[in-house]
């Protein structure tokens, strides 16, 4: 299964005490020593750096802090997701997109969704007004603009009860001058130059299956039928559990439980461009074998626990899968679970806690290790364990020979 090695930068924005307050998503990739790599632009680097950011774990990212991102037309009028906790995000718009009825539109749904909207790089309000009345922060970028002239926007930025924000702050003398003025926010190297945050996912790299996925969402079949498709493909379930709980259409985050609970908080919007976007961006190829490992232990799970927890049965299957993801991903299971936003009780089962569904998966793993014991958490017998291996095993080679076909 491709493993994909990712790295978003980040600028700390700092108040007017210098403490940190959020951070900006920054489209240019820099290495991890600060510096940049590169320049990207349009709707695919606004989106990849989203589903990135969502990957690594927005509280790893920014912690309880604000993330600002840089919004292009296409997240802002609605037609690609937005991944991010609204709570915590504030979206960087254009001031010439103020003439676009469909972006002021999706601005001012965004607002209403709990979103912060600041107009980024400002050098004058005129024109700006559709903006401004949805708006709560101005990034002004003083390059350019003579004393003056910067003083007077600061003025009218504050006399309208919005947030300023100083960009490009690169000397003690402009710090200085930015405070006096009455700027509240400030960005620059000064304070902190770009920063890289490393991270990994999985590629969602099986065409067949996305493509049958991007069909049923079209069609917008019943949440059965398309969970089905996301169960056999443990990526496509890994990033369908990341963005779930972020990026629903009623636009407050929420945990979850379960893949279908996932895909019906999603909502058949946010699913169409996501799984558009997977089609466009897709960067590796899966192995066989470790797909098949992974959904054996999911399926495994899942029947275990319809002899005796039928009402978990989905549960548990999301916790026998996402408890293989350390090894796909080679990293700390602790690490991957900070990505997810996960419900207790899927959390304690993916954790092997002492719960009826932790008892399950903590059996599996150890039936998958070959380790034996005399008495199993969950109750049930070395004979029930390895008939459930041998029927999972079967569905799993059927799951991904279906898949391929």
């Amino acid at each position: 299964m491709a493993v994909i090695d990712l790295v978003v930068g980040r600028q700390p924005v700092f108040d007017a005490d210098l403490e940190v307050v959020g951070y900006e998503l920054l489209l240019e990739p820099v290495d991890r020593d600060g510096a940049d790599t590169g320049t990207t632009g349009g709707a695919l680097a606004t989106a990849s750096v989203l589903y990135d950011a969502v990957s690594i774990g927005v509280s790893r990212l920014v912690g309880d802090r604000f993330v600002f991102c840089d919004a292009d037309r296409s997240v802002l009028a609605g037609s690609a997701p937005l991944v991010l906790p609204p709570e915590q995000t504030v979206l960087e718009v254009a001031p010439a997109l103020a003439d676009d009825e469909a972006v002021v539109a999706g601005c001012r749904n965004l607002a209403d969704a709990g979103f912060t909207i600041a107009l980024d790089r400002v050098e004058d309000l005129d024109g700006c007004t559709p903006l401004l009345e949805l708006a709560g922060i101005v990034k002004i970028d003083h390059a350019g603009l003579a004393e003056p002239r910067l003083a007077r926007l600061v003025a009218q930025v504050k006399r309208r009860g919005l947030l300023a924000l100083a960009l490009g702050v690169a000397s003690s003398s402009q710090l200085e001058r930015f405070q006096e003025l009455g700027f509240d926010y400030f960005q620059g190297d000064l304070l902190s130059a770009p920063q890289a945050v490393p991270g990994r996912t999985l590629d969602a790299a099986n065409v067949a299956r996305l493509h049958q996925a991007a069909r049923l969402v079209s069609q917008q079949c019943s949440a059965a039928e398309l969970e089905e498709v996301v169960r056999a493909e443990p990526a496509l379930a890994y990033q369908l559990l990341q963005i779930a709980g972020v990026g629903a259409d009623n636009g407050f985050r929420r945990p979850v439980r379960s893949i279908r609970e996932a895909l019906v908080l999603l909502g058949w919007r946010h699913l169409q461009s996501w799984i558009t976007f997977l089609l466009e961006t897709r960067r590796g190829s899966t192995t066989d074998d470790e797909a098949i490992t992974t959904l054996t232990r999911a399926r495994m799970c899942e029947l275990l626990a319809q002899r005796s927890y039928p009402a978990l049965a989905d549960v548990a299957f999301a916790a026998g899968m996402l408890s293989a993801f350390d090894m796909l991903l080679d990293m700390p299971l602790d690490d991957v679970l900070a990505t997810l936003p996960l419900d207790e009780v899927l959390r304690d089962a993916v954790a092997r806690a002492d719960t009826p569904v932790g008892r399950i998966v903590a059996d599996v793993v150890d039936c998958q290790h070959g380790r034996s014991q005399d008495a199993t958490r969950s109750g049930f017998s070395e004979v029930t364990l390895s008939g459930a291996a041998i029927a999972a095993l079967r569905w799993a080679i059927d799951a991904s020979k279906h898949a391929s076909s």
